[in-house]
């Protein structure tokens, strides 16, 4: 995990993000580090800010990432002279931003959804999460923890928790503890972390996706858990209408550091 890609959003929270891009470099000894505010183009959808406005948003993000590089990238041992950080602010779509910048990188990093974010962000994040094929980690609005020292893993046996969980590896050797959350009657497959002993329990039967989720958080939080490690699921709208889903209601909630992979 050598290259980080840092999805700006919110004004208000990059810090936060930044921060926790520099804690991930130091932990995993990533070696680039690429800070993106992706400005939309011009004219087009209804919902888009004017022209203007992006550029401005784009310079006040800019004037927030010069003050997080004076201060020497975040707290740790980590510093500039270990990894190349990079400051783009293109006007780009979002199919230009999953298939260029995104999947060009080993982990996202980006804010969870915001009732404020605009039709291009709120697209860019489920491209993201859905199109990449990469780990997202979302980080909550403020987080100022250190991240990936209890790390909470939650269990399904699809393509896309198997990938999660291949991902964490590269935060789990630096954890002091590690909780597997599996189905009831479930176990976890030997191969999917090995060289790991997580302690395991046991994911109480639900019918609803939202209850799901919320039960997830909820044990997480009970272990004191500062990152969640989990696949990201996606059906139809319809489906979604009807039962809800388990990755919609986890970062419905963004008050703890989640890694998602589809």
């Amino acid at each position: 995990m050598q290259r980080c890609l840092v999805i700006l959003g919110q004004v208000e929270q990059a810090h936060g993000l930044l921060d926790m891009a520099a804690q991930v470099m130091a932990r995993v000894g990533g070696t680039r580090m690429d800070v993106l505010a992706a400005r939309e183009p011009a004219g087009g959808q209804p919902d888009q800010a004017p022209h203007e406005d992006q550029r401005q948003w784009a310079d006040n993000l800019h004037a927030v990432f010069r003050q997080w590089k004076e201060r020497a990238y975040g707290a740790g041992t980590w510093r500039p002279d270990q990894v190349e950080v990079n400051w783009l602010d293109p006007e780009i779509t979002v199919d230009r931003i999953i298939g260029g910048y995104g999947k060009d990188a080993d982990l996202l990093i980006l804010g969870f959804p915001d009732p404020r974010d605009s039709g291009q962000k709120r697209a860019a994040t489920r491209a993201a999460i859905f199109e990449t094929g990469r780990p997202v980690l979302f980080v909550p609005p403020f987080w100022e923890r250190p991240s990936g020292d209890r790390i909470f893993l939650a269990w399904k046996d699809t393509p896309g928790c198997r990938l999660a969980f291949t991902a964490a590896r590269s935060f789990l050797r630096f954890a002091k503890s590690v909780t597997v959350l599996v189905p009831v009657g479930g176990t976890l497959p030997l191969d999917v972390l090995p060289g790991v002993s997580p302690v395991i329990r046991e994911l109480p039967p639900t019918d609803s996706a939202t209850q799901a989720g919320r039960t997830i958080l909820d044990m997480a939080h009970a272990d004191q858990a500062d990152m969640l490690v989990m696949g990201g699921y996606e059906h139809g709208a319809l489906y979604n209408r009807l039962m809800g889903s388990v990755t919609d209601e986890i970062l419905s909630q963004p008050d703890l550091p989640v890694l998602l992979q589809h």
